[in-house]
């Protein structure tokens, strides 16, 4: 891993536009030091897991195209096509993984075709070098900055991560509800990054060496609940993105796999070792955590619905509002909320103290969301509560349970997976070990040259 780090960043910095925010709720920078603090090497990193494949007899098939698969009862038949050679080819194994995205066709049949409930378009550049000495410091990150109001009904947000020598990935955003008459166009907010790139950070533009662009939409799932998408059939499961059990704050599948690989990988292969490998037993693997499924009121709270008029601060106020209490607060408790390890308590707390230091947020949140949606995230609330009342009663006990008790693993599988997937589900992501024998270390990382966005 060592290998891959472009850049390692000393701290990030979190900054809204205050200009127009009310005295009271303005806000300082929030210093996020352990936050999308490195800078890694794509090219490098996917390298390195091709010559892992590779040595433990894998194959990688270039410019293959995936057409169907086939579920029989003794394994999974794949077609692909050869574009370089217009061919179709046949793979078979025991179960296919699904890592094909937000995008994938098998995704989309198992869950019936639902649409996503949010989009992030996205666009932003890998800048080789241009921008005179001092203009930023490349051992510091801009995790999340804003510099201006309500944009043609959007709310724009920077990100911009420097990489190795005097190369910056910039990111340019927006939170953005799905609207078939305001669709968010990249064009649009392409013209917006080249326009407004001087203001964000001083530069002539004539003077930047581009080494590449980066844009794409990012769509989320807003989940009610930990079996609101399928996730798995008979032989077949997906992850990552194509299971979209993400963060809806942050909308990528990528921080929510890279947190529960152990997870993944531990029920997975028990799974296979005891032919564990129908639909019933495989949609136990997930990523689904249920103190993130409560965060997509907050990225609800950061759109504009579509023909609708909002005071040009009103998202800044908001941004401020919430950043304010984090630096407020000791860092390990701002480090828990943006990595998704935060509990019940730390949620209740800091919801009302947001909401008694502005009592108009409850309106404002209601504006935005509607009645629909704020029932609806009233399903994920109540949830939270009971999962982190199990969590209280079982995850002291279940995991050294189940570490004293491996001889339940060969005496009964079916049952030993499903309480090691309870035991998961009630410890990962919130700071806690899972089993004595698995250690996990948690990574926030930035792929220096991807459209990857995870705090």
């Amino acid at each position: 891993v060592e290998s891959i780090i472009a850049r390692e960043y000393k701290d990030g910095f979190n900054k809204f536009f205050d200009a127009y925010v009310p005295k009271q709720l303005k806000a300082p920078i929030l210093h996020t030091p352990t936050v999308l603090n490195l800078g890694l090497d794509s090219e490098k990193l996917l390298q390195l897991c091709g010559q892992k494949l590779r040595l433990a007899g894998g194959e990688i098939w270039d410019e293959t195209e995936f057409i169907k698969a086939d579920i029989y009862t003794s394994g999974v038949v794949v077609t692909v096509k050869d574009l370089k050679n217009q061919i179709d080819k046949h793979v078979s194994g025991r179960m296919l993984v699904d890592a094909m995205g937000t995008a994938s066709p098998i995704a989309w049949q198992l869950n019936g075709g639902r649409a996503f409930d949010s989009v992030c378009p996205t666009v932003g550049a890998v800048i080789e070098r241009g921008f005179e000495p001092g203009v930023w410091d490349s051992q510091y990150g801009d995790v999340l900055n804003s510099h201006g109001d309500i944009s043609r009904g959007r709310q724009l947000i920077w990100e911009l991560f420097p990489g190795a020598d005097e190369e910056l990935t910039i990111y340019l955003f927006h939170y953005h509800e799905v609207n078939s008459q305001n669709p968010g166009s990249l064009l649009e907010i392409y013209e917006d990054f080249f326009t407004i790139l001087p203001e964000y950070r001083r530069c002539d533009m004539d003077k930047l060496v581009w080494k590449k662009p980066t844009f794409g939409y990012i769509p989320g799932h807003f989940s009610v609940g930990s079996s609101d998408r399928k996730v798995a059939f008979d032989r077949l499961i997906a992850i990552g993105d194509a299971a979209s059990l993400q963060s809806p704050l942050v909308f990528t599948g990528f921080g929510s796999l890279v947190r529960n690989l152990e997870r993944l990988t531990t029920l997975l292969d028990i799974a296979l070792k005891h032919d564990l490998l129908s639909c019933q037993h495989l949609n136990r693997i997930r990523a689904f955590q249920n103190n993130i499924a409560v965060t997509w009121m907050f990225s609800k709270g950061m759109m504009v619905p579509t023909g609708k008029f909002l005071p040009p601060e009103r998202i800044n106020t908001m941004l401020n509002n919430f950043f304010g209490l984090l630096a407020d607060e000791p860092l390990e408790v701002a480090d828990d909320f943006i990595k998704d390890r935060f509990n019940l308590l730390t949620f209740n707390r800091l919801a009302l103290k947001a909401a008694k230091k502005n009592p108009a947020l409850l309106l404002w949140i209601w504006e935005l969301a509607g009645a629909k949606d704020l029932l609806r995230w009233l399903g994920n609330y109540f949830d939270f509560i009971r999962h982190s009342l199990i969590s209280a009663l079982l995850s002291g006990w279940l995991p050294n349970f189940l570490h004293r008790n491996q001889w339940l693993e060969n005496c009964s599988p079916a049952l030993w997976l499903h309480l090691l997937a309870i035991s998961y589900a009630l410890t990962t992501g919130k700071g806690k070990p899972e089993i004595k024998k698995v250690h996990t270390q948690e990574s926030r990382v930035h792929s220096q040259e991807s459209i990857v966005k995870s705090p």
